[in-house]
């Protein structure tokens, strides 16, 4: 019986082994693969958490965001857009509507953001407020959150993104808050969907395999992909 559970184990960390080297590591050498199968502009607004909770997150953000724009002008049609706002206390458009043609670079912080409190709802009205509702032809459009999941306002969130009638909101948080939904994700906000991306500490990254997390940008990809009905494959 030993002999048999050790041999078990072991087939488990092999099928385990053969799963994550399937799996794409980064973005910069994947692709979408299989037939687009939207056939208008996807419309991608962005919303990223820049409170203190999120400082020790910083590098890997915006390499994860410089890699998710070089991807999307390669792998995305020219007339798809991306927009972005950055909130803590307060929030702050970075970037319009922008069809992807027409980007060079991931957009900075802007300056003049409060720095206490984790309010979304101020981002995502941004964001809805910077539509160009006379040329928007978006046939799917959906929000990315990128935050550890504190945020201080979950009713003015759910009322928010509800005039902003998304087809898609996401939150990208961290392995390491654990791999349930965060508790401010609970309920009025419970239509979240929630990725995990890998936490280089310990218990994030002991997180990072129960809640099966990925590289951010690697996230970010297969959230892409969701919205072409493509998926993301790394390159061979």
């Amino acid at each position: 019986m030993r002999r048999f559970l050790i041999g078990l184990l072991l087939l488990l960390v092999l099928l385990v082994a053969l799963k994550e080297v399937q799996k794409p590591i980064d973005l910069a050498n994947s692709t979408l693969v299989g037939p687009r199968l939207v056939t208008g502009p996807i419309c991608i607004e962005e919303a990223v958490d820049v409170s203190g909770s999120m400082t020790s997150f910083t590098p890997e953000r915006e390499q994860a965001e410089r890699e998710l724009f070089t991807f999307a002008r390669r792998e995305l049609n020219p007339n798809d857009q991306m927009s972005a706002a950055f909130f803590a206390g307060s929030a702050e458009l970075a970037l319009t509507p922008s069809p992807l043609d027409t980007l060079t670079a991931a957009p900075a912080v802007p300056a003049g953001i409060d720095s206490v409190g984790t309010r979304l709802a101020p981002a995502v009205q941004a964001l809805v407020n910077a539509r160009n509702t006379a040329s928007d032809a978006c046939v799917v459009r959906a929000l990315v959150v990128i935050t550890d999941g504190e945020i201080s306002d979950p009713g003015e969130t759910a009322s928010a993104l509800a005039l902003g009638s998304y087809a898609r909101v996401y939150a990208v948080i961290p392995a390491g808050t654990g791999w349930g939904r965060p508790e401010p994700l609970r309920g009025e906000l419970n239509s979240v969907s929630v990725y995990h991306f890998n936490d280089s500490g310990m218990g994030g990254r002991v997180a990072s395999v129960l809640a099966d997390a990925k590289p951010l940008d690697v996230v970010l990809g297969d959230i892409v992909g969701s919205l072409t009905g493509q998926r993301l494959e790394q390159n061979t």
